[in-house]
């Protein structure tokens, strides 16, 4: 087995964001090294509201690139992110390192399944 794939690389993952007036647009990402996770991970934990914000800001800069590959913003600048803007990249910044993972939306939901319970 590689153990390739838990290495930062140059990898750009593209996920689609969806915003809040319904548009929809590519965001493109790179793993980061898990120091930046364990960074947020850590604010977590805080008694300090902005602090735990500040760290989801720094864990977005991290992660977020052009689609060039290239930084999309600086750790400074993230501090310029709209809260809108956290809540939408986020969950995508998770899901690009492979914390959560997104349902798949072709997969059968449990609605899907013939009911086989009895009556009896």
């Amino acid at each position: 087995m590689s153990y390739d794939r838990f290495l930062t690389n140059d990898e750009i993952i593209t996920i689609p964001a969806k915003f809040s007036d319904g548009t929809e647009s590519p965001t493109y990402w790179k793993r980061c090294a898990h120091f930046h996770y364990e960074r947020w991970k850590a604010a977590e934990n805080s008694k300090n509201p902005a602090e735990t914000e500040r760290a989801k800001q720094r864990f977005i800069a991290a992660s977020l690139v052009n689609p060039d590959g290239t930084a999309a913003m600086s750790e400074k600048d993230s501090v310029k992110l709209t809260s809108e803007g956290v809540l939408v990249l986020f969950p995508l910044v998770l899901e690009a390192n492979g914390i959560v993972s997104r349902p798949d939306p072709k997969a059968p939901s449990s609605a899907d399944q013939p009911d086989t319970s009895s009556d009896t």
